[in-house]
C-alpha cells in the first residue's frame, strides 16, 4: 500500500487532456492542488518550468515535474497500487496498458488533433488552416478506430476485462472522435463511451445532444 499521501499539483484546463488527469485523481481518491484552469496559464513562465512547450496538462508529483497526460495518468495510478487502477509493472497486462495507450495516442489522436487545428481559430488563425488535410486525417483516425471497435465488440474494457487507467487514456481519444463525428460507424466504441460515462468519477463530457 502507499505509505503517505502524495503531494500533487496539477496544471489544467477544462476542455483539454487535463480531463484524463482529473479522472485518475478522482478514481485514486487523491487530493491535489489545481493551478491555472484558465487560458492565461498557457505558455506562462510558471507552466514552462513544468512543461517545456507550456502545454496542459502538466503536474508536479512529490516535487518532480511530469508532462504528457498518459504519463501523468500512469504515474498517479502507480501511486495507489491498492486501488488496482493499473496492471502491476512487469506483468504482461502492463505491456497491454502501454500497447493500447500508445496505439490511441499515435494511431488516432494526432489525426483528430490535426482536424481541430485546421478547423478551430482558437489553435491557429483561419489563414493558416489546411482544409485539404481534413479528409486524410479522418481516414487515418477511423483506421485506428476500427481496430479498437473490433476489440471492444468482444471486451468491456481494454486490459484484463476490467476498468483501468488504460481506459481513461484511450477513452479520451475516442471522445475526440465522437466530438468530430468520426465514430458514428463504430457501435462498439459508442457503447464503450456509454460504459465509461457510467462511472462515478468519469470526466468525459456528455455528447452535445445529451448535454
Amino acid at each position: 500500500m502507499s505509505l503517505q499521501t502524495p503531494e500533487i499539483i496539477l496544471y489544467e484546463l477544462g476542455p483539454s487532456r487535463s480531463a484524463r488527469a482529473r479522472w485518475i485523481l478522482l478514481e485514486a481518491q487523491i487530493s491535489y492542488e489545481s493551478r491555472g484552469n484558465c487560458v492565461e496559464i498557457l505558455g506562462s513562465e510558471e507552466l514552462n518550468r513544468v512543461h517545456p512547450l507550456g502545454k496542459l496538462p502538466a503536474a508536479i508529483i512529490n516535487g518532480q515535474p511530469l508532462f504528457e497526460s498518459g504519463a501523468i495518468v500512469t504515474a498517479i495510478a502507480d501511486l495507489v497500487p491498492e486501488k488496482e487502477l493499473i496492471a502491476a509493472p512487469g506483468t504482461w497486462a502492463r505491456n497491454l496498458h502501454y500497447q493500447w495507450s500508445y496505439f490511441a495516442q499515435t494511431e488516432m489522436e494526432p489525426f483528430a488533433q490535426s482536424i481541430e487545428t485546421n478547423t478551430l481559430d482558437f489553435i491557429l488563425p483561419k489563414s493558416r488552416h489546411v482544409p485539404a488535410i481534413l479528409a486524410q486525417n479522418a481516414f487515418f483516425y477511423q483506421k485506428g478506430a476500427r481496430v479498437l471497435d473490433t476489440f471492444l465488440s468482444e471486451h468491456d474494457f481494454l486490459v484484463e476485462d476490467r476498468f483501468s487507467a488504460t481506459d481513461i487514456i484511450v477513452g479520451y481519444t475516442i471522445l475526440f472522435g465522437e466530438e468530430l463525428s468520426l465514430i458514428d460507424e463504430f457501435p462498439a466504441l459508442k457503447t464503450y463511451l456509454k460504459r465509461l460515462r457510467m462511472r462515478e468519477h468519469c470526466t468525459l463530457p456528455l455528447p452535445t445532444e445529451e448535454a
